[in-house]
């Protein structure tokens, strides 16, 4: 599920009322017990900086096997994030910011949460790394809710859309459904034209 809005519209607030970070001030957040949030913030906290990459992810699988998570190859899990066996010795404090949201993205996903809630995940990304790692994330065997800031990004990396205005979510649906001029206009008032193409991707031209 995709979220997408102007800024200062509450995508964020609602990601960290359902990750617990905030108590809402009226009504209930209820999520089931079974189930484990893992929440990808904005602001990257917890990564051991001097510690070198896959020391340190080895260590965060070791502590999740020990709690009764399952573990894979993490050699192969930085390279399917597009971390070359050359980095895989380096010190944290080392990478680029692109390859520290990468790093702790796998930190999250060691912990084997079924629900992962995204907060703008490619920002500072160059548009390679932007798609890559939507890609990724479209295929894990997990429920996502993202927060993201390129609308035809989340056209196409997300199966439904919330669209929000001033704290509501004022469009809901698939996203064939839900972008269109009317809908642009009211979320973010521009006068657009939307087109889909035959493989469901938008193509927006704002006028």
């Amino acid at each position: 599920i995709g979220i997408v809005g102007d800024n200062g519209v509450g995508k964020s607030t609602l990601l960290n009322l359902i990750a617990g970070s905030l108590e809402p001030t009226d009504g209930q957040v209820i999520i089931g017990e079974t189930v484990r949030i893992a929440y990808f913030s904005q602001q990257i906290e917890g990564l051991d900086e001097s510690k070198r990459v896959i020391n340190y992810l080895q260590e965060v699988a070791e502590e999740v096997k020990t709690s009764g998570g399952s573990t894979t190859s993490i050699a192969e899990l930085l390279e399917q994030f597009l971390f070359p066996r050359s980095t895989h010795g380096t010190l944290i404090e080392k990478l680029s910011g692109g390859e520290k949201k990468r790093l702790y993205l796998l930190k999250l996903l060691l912990e084997k949460p079924n629900v992962l809630l995204l907060d703008e995940p490619t920002n500072h990304l160059d548009i390679r790394y932007q798609l890559d790692i939507l890609s990724i994330v479209k295929d894990l065997d997990i429920n996502v809710l993202a927060v993201l800031h390129d609308i035809q990004l989340a056209c196409r990396y997300s199966d439904y859309l919330y669209l929000m205005k001033g704290g509501e979510i004022l469009y809901q649906g698939i996203p064939e459904e839900v972008i269109c001029q009317e809908s642009l206009q009211a979320i973010y008032g521009v006068q657009s034209k939307v087109a889909w193409t035959s493989d469901q991707q938008a193509m927006i031209q704002y006028l």
